[in-house]
């Protein structure tokens, strides 16, 4: 039986150099097929070509670093209401906290129209509400939401971040 010279294994040593080169070849192209499935795979998940959404274009032209602006509702306030057949005065003082200078603008712009809802608002309140902490937050939200609203229907910017009872005295 003939063999040849190349299939004899002699010493039972592997060829080193043509069998290191095969197996770099054969790892350096696994790598680049992974590499390029990598690629690959977030460019599809991604949406591939498409271009990126351009973010929405904020109302609001204040930023974080902008310090505060507080704008005082003058005169304060000073209302009526009836408790149980007496009649009660209610005197509050109001601020207004924004960092947009247009929408200090608006407010003094549209003053006679907030002071009249404050007002109406101020007046419907009763005596056992306006007396508990709970009832005099409530009634600062619906105040800062009456004035977003006035703002707002107004076409003024409604960018105010904080409405502030500065005085609050019942009597």
């Amino acid at each position: 039986m003939a063999t040849r010279e190349v299939d004899i294994d002699l010493g039972g040593q592997p060829d080193k150099k043509a069998g290191g080169m095969k197996t770099w070849l054969i790892t350096a192209g696994g790598a680049l097929v992974l590499v390029a499935a990598s690629i690959g795979g977030t460019v599809a998940m991604l949406g591939g070509d498409k271009a990126a959404p351009a973010p929405a274009p904020t109302t609001t032209p204040s930023k974080p670093d902008t310090p505060p602006s507080y704008m005082a509702l003058e005169p304060p306030f000073v209302v009526n209401f009836e408790d149980q057949g007496a009649i009660r005065f209610l005197q509050v003082t109001v601020e207004v906290m924004t960092r947009d200078p247009k929408v200090t603008e608006a407010i003094t712009l549209h003053t006679p129209v907030i002071r009249d809802q404050m007002i109406v608002l101020f007046s419907s309140s009763d005596y056992p509400t306006l007396s508990s902490r709970e009832g005099k937050e409530d009634l600062r939200q619906q105040a800062l939401a009456t004035l977003k609203r006035i703002l707002d229907e107004n076409g003024a910017p409604d960018t105010v971040e904080g409405l502030y009872f500065t005085n609050f005295v019942m009597q």
